[in-house]
């Protein structure tokens, strides 16, 4: 699966029922596992999100990023990626003569400056 994979057919007012009916219950799968706490809360996310009425973006992501896939998570150019690498702003560690950005860097970074809009 691509990153770009977008998730948006749910209806915000299910989203919403969805996620106050497992809000503070456990969540089940089919076979009877109760999902761990970490997957509880991105599934509750998940139908936060969509309650919302926002789309959202799906994908694996591996916890070293290139340019591209840390411009797409911050929803900027590639060439801005680099100037803030450059600037020191965001941090990079490199592998030869290719940045790579930290998952957590990046997330942190965007928590830090949302974009608008």
């Amino acid at each position: 699966m691509s990153i770009d994979h977008i998730v948006s057919a749910l209806d915000s007012t299910v989203a919403a029922e969805l996620r106050t009916a497992l809000d503070g219950s456990p969540i089940v799968t089919l076979d009877g596992t109760v999902l761990p706490d970490p997957a509880r809360d991105a599934v509750l996310e998940l139908l936060t999100l969509l309650a919302d009425g926002q789309s959202v973006a799906l994908g694996a992501v591996a916890d070293l990023l290139t340019t591209s896939q840390a411009a797409e998570i911050l929803g900027v150019s590639d060439t801005y990626v680099r100037r803030l690498a450059d600037s020191g702003a965001l941090p990079i560690e490199m592998r030869g003569t290719h940045r790579r950005f930290r998952l957590s860097d990046v997330m942190a970074y965007r928590e830090k400056f949302p974009r608008r809009g």
